[in-house]
């Protein structure tokens, strides 16, 4: 398995797919196209029914490869992956549980990933009934099944816990015998004609109409903030007690791309002649050519500037609506900050208050139309997903636009925020077990930390669960004594085990 020039490529589709015509024209461009490849499977799995999770994918995936490509892994082969939307995560899953955790050499040495709901989709939580009138245009499918779309609700247990280990366990996996190159690739295009107009998500400020570039990109950062014990000098305070940065990836923003569709879409737009050029085969090709760690970092530091030029272009959205006035759209980046609160003793902390503070605390002092969402988890009420305007909040220069060859300014500079904090009020507030309030000051430092462009950031907050000696008591007292009242008395000191 010390190759890693792949000769078969595996496709992998996303939600709510049913035909393997949602490929497009990638298998015979890949057959095509000059790089040796010489077999290439199509997946077919099952996402449109409720009873089949993520897990279970994994787990199909895993046999179906040592079912069809057993001569190959025998000869210690390896394969490249490529994958779209929800089939992104899916193969990280398989990845992760059955290579990565267990320590065995995986046999896939390259997976490129086309708009993947990496940290999930807004809109997943949207319900079944919603998303099966909507995916007949979106996603090209049929009945969406719950099973996968618990999953993809932004801030999902199983999300948190993949993303977590990939942000603070995997090391570099481009490095080593047997590495593998993982790369994420999408668009932030929305394909007009498949706005849903019940669904402003659909046409939501950087993302691709189905999945945001922030929740596609795997440069990621974990952070755990901690409440300090009870009689702390500021108990109040949060402290930083972890701060983690995933492994570097390639990541490259693919200009004019949507998320579906045969005339935007990243993947279903790929015409199978290989005289068309396409922006993403040659992506793609690039990725699939990358054969050492060397190579790796150094296309990752093209995509990077090439990223920047795609921005630079798609700064300003011009809409064309026939005999009405063209409608401008700003493109500003976003980034989004997954949440999770939990208190010392493992427990979800799930009715709170969270409001994100400017300096002084004061949430009045970030700047204006820097919100752009905020979610809560449906099953996990202890897990908030912020979407923000990263330009609004770091700064932006001014915005121009093309007018009939002239010139003209649509947006003045905007100064970047002072700095950025948070303040948290879990419920209950008082009683024989309690939180109390925690906050952490606005910082620029926070800023940086916290908001990286077209990036997420988990945010794990673990609150002090606060428990007084008064609930429970022993007495020489025999005779009968109502305590239901009983003394609350003093917090009781940190858990000793």
């Amino acid at each position: 398995m010390s190759n890693p020039t792949p000769k078969t490529v595996v496709l992998v589709h996303g939600w709510s797919v049913h035909n393997t015509d949602t490929y497009g024209g990638l298998p015979l461009r890949l057959e095509r196209e000059g790089i040796n490849v010489e077999h290439v499977w199509l997946g077919k799995y099952v996402s449109f029914r409720d009873e089949v999770h993520v897990d279970d994918l994994a787990r199909g995936f895993e046999h179906a490869l040592r079912r069809k490509l057993k001569d190959l892994l025998a000869r210690g082969e390896r394969f490249a992956c490529i994958t779209h939307s929800t089939g992104g995560p899916l193969v990280r899953q398989w990845w992760d549980e059955y290579y990565h955790r267990p320590g065995r050499p995986c046999p896939m040495s390259h997976l490129v990933m086309l708009a993947p709901a990496n940290f999930g989709s807004a809109l997943a939580q949207l319900g079944k009934s919603h998303l099966s009138r909507m995916s007949k245009k979106l996603f090209e499918g049929v009945e969406p099944g719950s099973g996968v779309l618990d999953w993809l609700e932004l801030g999902s247990p199983k999300a948190w816990d993949l993303n977590q280990r990939w942000i603070t366990g995997y090391g570099d996996p481009t490095e080593g015998v047997d590495p593998v190159f993982p790369f994420v690739l999408t668009g932030q295009t929305i394909d007009r004609k498949l706005y849903d107009h019940l669904n402003s998500y659909t046409a939501e400020m950087g993302s691709d109409g189905v999945v945001r570039v922030a929740a596609a990109n795997l440069n990621a950062v974990y952070v755990r903030l901690e409440q300090p014990a009870p009689g702390a000098r500021d108990a109040s305070g949060l402290a930083v007690a972890e701060c983690c940065t995933a492994p570097q990836t390639v990541f490259g923003v693919i200009r004019g791309r949507s998320h579906s569709g045969t005339n935007k879409g990243i993947l279903r737009s790929i015409p199978s002649n290989p005289r068309t050029r396409h922006p993403t085969v040659l992506a793609v090709l690039r990725c699939l050519r990358v054969k050492t760690a060397a190579q790796y970092k150094s296309l990752r530091k093209k995509f990077e500037e090439h990223n920047e030029e795609v921005r630079k272009a798609e700064r300003v959205e011009v809409e064309r609506r026939g005999i009405l006035p063209a409608r401008k759209h700003i493109l500003d980046s976003g980034t989004m900050v997954i949440v999770r609160l939990r208190d010392d003793q493992g427990q979800a902390v799930e009715d709170f208050e969270f409001t994100l503070t400017g300096p002084r605390g004061n949430p009045d002092m970030l700047p204006e139309g820097f919100f752009l969402d905020r979610q809560r988890n449906s099953r996990r009420h202890n897990i908030l997903t912020y979407y923000l305007n990263h330009h609004r909040m770091m700064g932006s220069g001014p915005v121009h636009y093309e007018d009939k060859g002239r010139r003209k300014k649509l947006r003045d500079p905007i100064q970047a925020a002072p700095g950025i904090g948070l303040r948290v009020v879990a419920k209950p507030a008082e009683g024989y077990v309690h939180y109390t309030p925690a906050q952490l000051g606005a910082s620029m430092k926070n800023l940086g930390r916290f908001l990286g462009q077209d990036e997420t950031t988990l945010l794990e907050i673990v609150l002090r669960r606060n428990v007084r000696e008064g609930v429970f008591a022993l007495t020489k007292e025999h005779g009968p004594e109502e305590f239901k009242n009983q003394a609350k008395g003093r917090v009781l000191p940190p858990k000793e085990m």
